[in-house]
């Protein structure tokens, strides 16, 4: 279970639709402390810090939200780095898109991807989608604690 105490990553680049992501987080009633990494050259900095042992609990993520369309690195190449770092690699990760063809969700799913889901085109939907999520993750499963 996800405490909401915890903190919650957006890996999105795109301004428009972090803030929505965010107002209907929030919506959904979901309280966790957001961070927002918009380069995959500060998701590679925090891995880093992480390595180095630097990174603050207020800067650690318990889940992480993934756009698939990254510039730079894409979203399959993080999801990679993240899954390769040893005590990174349990944190779930729920990647989202715009759009997917059932190849590209398989492989994700092989890479360690813990959901898929294609951004709702509709606001009710996306706080719906945060209702779930909240239902699912900070309510159900158990998670293993940070390493």
């Amino acid at each position: 279970m996800i405490s909401e105490k915890t903190n919650v990553l957006f890996i999105e680049d795109n301004d428009m639709d972090f803030e929505l992501a965010k107002r209907a987080f929030r919506l959904a009633k979901l309280n966790n402390r957001i961070l927002r990494h918009s380069t995959s050259k500060a998701v590679l900095d925090m891995l880093e810090k992480n390595s180095a042992g630097t990174l603050s609990a207020k800067e650690r993520p318990s889940l992480i939200f993934l756009d698939l369309n990254m510039p730079d690195l894409n979203g399959q190449e993080i999801l990679r780095i993240i899954r390769n770092d040893e005590t990174m690699k349990s944190i779930p990760i729920i990647i989202l898109s715009g759009q997917g063809d059932q190849s590209t969700i398989n492989k994700l799913y092989k890479m360690g991807a813990n959901s898929f889901m294609v951004k709702p085109m509709n606001f009710d939907d996306l706080i719906a989608f945060f209702q779930l999520i909240r239902e699912y993750w900070f309510k159900v499963m158990k998670l293993p604690a940070a390493p």
